[in-house]
């Protein structure tokens, strides 16, 4: 028997041979989201074994229809990618018994192909033909099987989307710089993920009515494990590990204030309540345990640190770091930051990194300082960021306000 290789079989020869490495990594490697890692190398074991299966399809004679088992595997993605985005998104989920109840698809339609066995024409499972040139049998009785699989992926991978969509508000509330924890990529992978079986889709209603083309949905499951490995395995490799409160809240003990401490103690509660334009005080926060005082205390305690230690001025700083310094529970502090600023965490720190960026652009001892290095000082991680945050809050560029102001500074030149 002789075996010719067509061009896609080597690239899914290519494709399985890059992802054993990266599986190997992702499993033993010791940094990171590990739940994580090693949810992301069984998806791509799976999809390395399912992409293997696809070669002798392509390359030899017709199989028996035992060997189509192994396709049942095609059912284990989906959930596979859904519970890759809870163990980023939600730290404290764990593993339960009826979670194994989303892998059960995948042998129940093993047991279906089994009870198919053997294959006829009036099988109950079998797709009707449209064409006027036949259909073969095996393409008919195994559109359960791949309907399934397509419905699994367009599912689950919804349904990782919907998980992703509070994701980007919750890491604002502990994060001042979200570029390594946004998980932007992994919302395009498995937008990609829905498009390529809504193709698939569409490969199999072309296929009901004519001839099967050569660019099948077999190719693409084969392409799948090199999808993965450039840009999920690279991707989930540099993911931060999104650390977020998940610990039972402690209880805050205010302390006892003297008479004098209570007088200015009320001055931040009556701005508190000049904030809330329905005229109640934002110490109605959800946990029970932050009274309107307790409030007040922690955030004119955070105003004080704020412009004694400058905290904002370290890149990559973290609420938990800021709540530590204060000690005070990180739920408390964010919640005063919500009642007080109206502004998540990450937008209360940026704001105050773009108003130290401007009094360095203005100062004249600072103006040998290139831009960049300005964004530095003032604690953003990357000229990127400093960028996109001073356009969006004055909306204009760091090096045209820098001009500006040294435009308005310039006395205009005497009249003769």
């Amino acid at each position: 028997m002789v075996i010719t290789l067509y061009p896609i079989s080597l690239l899914i020869f290519a494709s399985i041979f890059i992802c054993l490495p990266l599986i190997l990594l992702l499993w033993m490697a010791p940094w990171g989201n590990r739940r994580a890692n090693h949810c992301l190398a069984l998806l791509l074991v799976v999809s390395c074994v399912i992409a293997a299966a696809q070669l002798p399809m392509t390359e030899l004679p017709p199989l028996p229809t035992s060997y189509f088992y192994i396709f049942s595997l095609q059912l284990l993605p989906g959930p596979l990618l859904f519970f890759f985005t809870l163990l980023l998104t939600h730290p404290g989920f764990s593993w339960q018994r009826q979670h194994l109840l989303h892998l059960l698809p995948a042998p129940l339609m093993a047991l279906v192909w089994w009870l198919q066995q053997p294959l006829s024409e009036s099988g109950l499972l079998n797709l009707p033909c449209a064409r006027a040139s036949g259909c073969e049998l095996l393409y008919q009785a195994r559109f359960l099987h791949r309907f399934s699989t397509y419905l699994s992926l367009i599912g689950y991978c919804s349904a990782a989307l919907w998980v992703l969509r509070p994701h980007l508000s919750r890491i604002k509330q502990h994060y001042s710089e979200i570029e390594q924890v946004h998980l932007r990529w992994l919302k395009v992978l498995l937008s990609c993920y829905v498009v390529a079986t809504l193709l698939a889709v569409g490969l199999e209603w072309h296929g009901f009515f004519h001839p099967r083309p050569q660019f099948s949905t077999g190719v693409l499951q084969g392409l799948s494990p090199l999808v993965l490995a450039l840009t999920l395995g690279y991707f989930g490799l540099q993911q931060r590990h999104i650390q977020l409160e998940t610990t039972a809240p402690r209880t805050y003990t205010p302390i006892v204030a003297s008479a004098s401490e209570t007088e200015q103690q009320a001055q931040p509660q009556q701005q508190a309540q000049q904030r809330d334009g329905a005229g109640n005080a934002p110490g109605k926060y959800q946990t029970s345990s932050l009274t309107e005082s307790a409030a007040a205390e922690i955030w004119e305690q955070l105003q004080q640190r704020m412009l004694r230690d400058k905290p904002h001025l370290k890149p990559g700083l973290k609420i938990a770091d800021l709540a530590l310094t204060l000690d005070v529970p990180v739920h408390h502090l964010s919640e005063c930051i919500n009642g007080f600023a109206r502004q998540s965490f990450y937008d209360f720190i940026n704001q105050r990194r773009v108003e130290e960026a401007a009094r360095l652009l203005t100062d004249p001892q600072h103006r040998h300082l290139s831009v960049t290095d300005i964004g530095l000082q003032a604690g953003f991680n990357s000229n990127s960021t400093f960028f996109t945050h001073f356009k969006k809050r004055l909306q204009m560029t760091p090096k045209q306000f820098r001009q500006r102001q040294s435009e308005a500074s310039t006395p205009p030149p005497k009249t003769i």
